[in-house]
């Protein structure tokens, strides 16, 4: 039995992020933002099986605080995601960091550390702390369980994601979505500015079958079949035994394939005359005849 009075969290495997630092001359950082993901983790694994799917060049990534990592930007601006409940009320916050760590977090009214009123300014240009929006999603074909955490202080990520997470907090389960790098423009003041937000695209459901309740059920059942249908294709493209009794070097080896494949049961009509041509090709080869000729296959004795 869990503790009741703690929340239970999935444990977080990386990062999605949706910029990087570049440098100057003469060597100042300053953000960029990416026209593709960026994904950060200290598994090398799964960075690798990320780059694997979706482009990109893994290499190693030393963070401002914390242990060494590994990172790759990909050659994709959305993935597809299955995305966990999550509470909206702890999806977004003003906060306030330093080299010590996070030294306010407030929802506006009050600062959660201390308890104490939210010193935070109101107005976003003279504020000192920074709006931070937050969502975590499961990366669907990468193999392995944990959550990529999306942290952004974009404003109308701010103003778009957290309404996503309340709405799907209807769901009551996991739903398979798209995180998507949405690029936007604005214009203020005769200047125009290009930036990215991060949109959570859940295409496979209507707003009905997500207030339902039943969309995890539905999602459940669509990825069974899914998975059972390549499965089967799997199976279908399996060995090429016929290939395989084709280069049996001598009667001995196709002898111990007939048996082999026997027990599997995989020997179908055309796998016996697969059988059959090679056993009268390698008499041929060998010049010499064999107490078999031109019968009829049986299972038992041999092939």
């Amino acid at each position: 039995m869990p503790i009741v009075t703690l929340q239970r969290r999935n444990t977080e495997v990386g990062r999605i992020r949706l910029g990087q630092k570049l440098k100057t001359k003469n060597g100042k950082e300053y953000p960029s933002s990416l026209e593709t993901l960026r994904f950060t983790s200290p598994r090398k694994d799964r960075i690798e099986q990320i780059a694997e799917l979706y482009g990109g060049e893994v290499r190693p990534w030393q963070p401002l605080r914390g242990n060494a990592q590994w990172e790759v930007v990909t050659d994709t601006d959305s993935v597809p995601v299955m995305v966990p409940p999550q509470d909206p009320a702890e999806s977004q916050w003003l906060e306030m960091w330093s080299a010590g760590g996070c030294q306010r977090r407030c929802d506006g009214v009050t600062e959660t550390i201390s308890g104490d009123p939210c010193l935070c300014d109101p107005d976003p240009q003279e504020r000192d702390c920074k709006m931070h929006t937050r969502v975590s999603v499961m990366l669907k074909d990468v193999k392995g369980i944990g959550v990529w955490l999306v942290n952004t202080g974009s404003f109308y990520a701010a103003t778009e994601l957290p309404g996503v997470a309340e709405f799907l907090v209807k769901a009551q389960g996991i739903i398979p979505g798209r995180l998507i790098l949405s690029q936007r423009t604005v214009t203020r003041g005769g200047t125009t500015k290009r930036f990215v937000v991060p949109v959570l695209d859940i295409d496979e459901f209507t707003p009905a079958e997500i207030l339902s309740g039943r969309a995890p059920q539905i999602a459940a059942q669509r990825l069974a079949a899914a998975v059972e249908g390549r499965s089967q294709v799997a199976i279908a493209a399996g060995p090429d035994l016929a290939g395989i009794v084709r280069s049996a070097a001598d009667k001995d080896e196709l002898q111990v394939l007939w048996e082999k494949y026997g027990n599997e049961g995989v020997l179908t009509d055309e796998l016996r005359a697969v059988f059959e041509q090679t056993g009268a090709d390698l008499r041929k080869t060998a010049g010499k005849a064999t107490e078999v000729v031109d019968a009829e296959i049986v299972e038992e004795p041999g092939w």
